[in-house]
């Protein structure tokens, strides 16, 4: 009988920023596609704008309201906070690094390039500059100009973690994992706090199936306990190499059943709880059980009703499983595995 594998949810998007910013959909910088009215202002505003008063000439300030805004996804008031501080001292570097940066949370690639291409302008030594458009060029595999990018921010300063995980990133890509771990464990030499470098480490070591990941994972977690990423990542390796110690299987339950504690709703792991079960501990009572509580979740996950579905066809309850297999073609009238095992069932074989 097919199983269906279980499903990979991508949990990070690669950041080429050095912020790890969330990206949100581009518009138009005088659009009005977001709230320019802070109506409920904290501390932190309140602070800024007694700086401001106080001292209305300084870029800074203005500079800081404009993160701040950026921050809360005000894109426009931050656009008109660059702007007053570029009216206060158009020679400062960091105005065009903060409004790349805005430009960048926007998704306007393009128009964040040149912003950081400005700031380098006025200030061929500013590293964060240097980097945010090594990030860009990695992500549109202009590696050379990336390479030439991070070298520049090294001569400037070689204690820079960033610069040591992009090169880490840019070699990935080129698929060189010796000289992709190097750097990553560098950038950790270096920050021995970097998260991502830690998760990357251990992508790279899972997909040679080498127990290493596993420490590295465990790393990640020791600095960002409620990482549901860094949990995921160490549970979906121990289940894949669980033919090497059948106590993974139950190593992999346990890291499911913290990402619960984290985020109840995470239904990854009610799926692939359900996948070991069917798989790899053959109880389909329990496989069912975890396969419902995922489709509880996302009522259109049609793998889940699949594999409940031969859940169901294992413990002879044929009735039920063909109503599961209809329910997957019918969110997913392609899915060839679903249609074969409805075949199989009509055909009572």
């Amino acid at each position: 009988m097919k199983v269906l594998f279980y499903i990979v949810f991508a949990l990070v998007l690669a950041s080429c920023y050095s912020n790890g910013t969330n990206n949100t959909p581009a518009t138009s910088e005088g659009s009005n596609n977001n709230n320019n009215v802070q109506t409920t202002p904290d501390s932190t505003l309140s602070a800024i704008n007694q700086r401001i008063a106080a001292d209305p000439g300084n870029f800074k300030n203005y500079l800081d309201r404009a993160k701040y805004y950026s921050g809360l996804e005000l894109f426009n008031n931050a656009f008109q906070d660059i702007a007053r501080a570029f009216t206060a001292d158009s020679t400062k570097a960091e105005i065009f690094l903060v409004k790349g940066d805005v430009f960048w949370k926007r998704q306007q690639i393009k128009e964040a390039y040149i912003e950081y291409t400005r700031c380098i302008e006025l200030d061929s030594s500013n590293t964060e500059c240097l980097l945010n458009k090594a990030g860009i060029d990695i992500a549109l595999r202009n590696y050379d100009k990336a390479r030439e990018h991070i070298n520049s921010a090294l001569q400037q300063n070689e204690f820079l973690p960033y610069a040591y995980y992009l090169r880490g990133r840019m070699y990935k890509e080129q698929r060189d994992t010796n000289m992709a771990a190097s750097s990553y464990k560098t950038a950790i030499e270096v920050d021995p706090n970097y998260y991502d470098a830690y998760i990357e480490v251990g992508l790279l070591y899972a997909e040679q199936k080498n127990d290493l990941a596993k420490e590295y994972y465990n790393s990640a977690i020791a600095i960002k306990p409620s990482s549901v990423e860094a949990w995921y990542n160490k549970a979906m390796f121990l289940q894949e190499t669980g033919f090497k110690d059948k106590k993974r299987y139950n190593e992999a339950f346990a890291c499911y059943d913290s990402i619960l504690k984290i985020d109840r709703n995470f239904v990854a792991s009610y799926f692939n709880k359900g996948y070991i079960f069917l798989e790899y501990k053959v109880q389909y009572d329990s496989s069912a059980y975890y396969f419902t509580k995922a489709i509880q979740q996302y009522p259109q996950y049609y793998q889940a009703y699949y594999n409940r579905g031969l859940s169901y066809e294992s413990l002879n309850k044929r009735k039920e499983a063909e109503s599961d297999y209809r329910m997957a073609l019918s969110i997913q009238p392609d899915y060839t595995d679903a249609a074969i095992s409805l075949n199989r069932i009509l055909n009572g074989r």
